[in-house]
């Protein structure tokens, strides 16, 4: 069985954009839910002010994160014309990968650091053992 990836990024809220950006993240949930039956957990958390979001995906391999990327670059065109570029909502603060991150997935996080996004990066690829449970109980 191959290792898991896990995704964690943390993005900063534009001022006066929250609104604006639930909406956005509910039609990306809802495509993201229908296009990728393989992605295991897709998850978004806000800080209590609003002014962060914390989005955790949780992938069964590195191929799932390479067709999460594939998605998303077919949806990130789609969703500007209705709702802007993405950055007008959020900047990218830190992003770290629990297992082999995607080579895809990498390059768009070092092209945001050349593009000078101030983003961190934290890479822990050796998954050294664990479990998935569908459902507790």
């Amino acid at each position: 069985m191959s290792a898991p990836l896990i995704y964690v990024a943390t993005l900063r809220i534009m001022e006066g954009k929250l609104e604006g950006l639930k909406q956005y993240h509910k039609e990306v949930v809802e495509a993201f839910e229908a296009r990728e039956p393989q992605l295991i957990a897709f998850h978004a958390f806000l800080n209590e002010d609003g002014t962060e979001m914390t989005v955790i995906q949780f992938h069964p391999d590195t191929a799932s994160m390479d067709i999460h990327m594939k998605v998303l670059g077919q949806l990130l065109p789609e969703f500007a014309e209705k709702f802007g570029d993405v950055f007008e909502f959020i900047e990218p603060i830190h992003s770290a990968y629990y297992g082999t991150p995607s080579a895809s997935a990498l390059e768009m996080d070092r092209s945001l650091v050349e593009s000078g996004v101030d983003l961190s990066l934290s890479l822990k690829p050796h998954h050294i053992g664990g479990f998935t449970r569908a459902t507790a109980g």
